[in-house]
């Protein structure tokens, strides 16, 4: 003989919703936690730095030579100094003095330097 199914559900349906009306706001407090703990995590110095890296490979990409590190912070501080662009620095570097690896940093029209200036 076949036994009868207890089709009896776990929870009542006001349960249910209880647990709805519970659960909802303690996702979007956890989610508001998390986003603010994201972006607090990144202002931190490694972040930051990632972000910056990330950003110089990209620029790199667009150059036939790659920029050498040491000049980078160079034609930032100039950036933050004088509001030229690094990115217009460097291009600049690059096209006169393929980033001072020239020979003779003096050229025929008498400009002289890294960035190939007239005195």
């Amino acid at each position: 003989m076949a036994k009868k199914k207890n089709n009896k559900p776990l929870l009542s349906p006001a349960t249910k919703l209880g647990m709805i009306a519970l659960l909802i706001p303690i996702a979007i407090t956890v989610y508001v936690l998390t986003f603010f703990a994201w972006k607090e995590l990144q202002t931190l110095p490694i972040f930051e730095k990632l972000v910056q890296q990330k950003a110089i490979e990209e620029i790199q990409q667009h150059f036939d030579m790659k920029i050498p590190e040491q000049y980078i912070p160079v034609y930032v501080a100039a950036e933050e100094k004088y509001g030229v662009p690094w990115t217009l620095l460097a291009a600049h570097h690059r096209i006169e003095t393929r980033f001072s690896t020239v020979k003779s940093m003096v050229s025929s029209a008498g400009a002289e330097g890294h960035m190939q200036v007239r005195p």
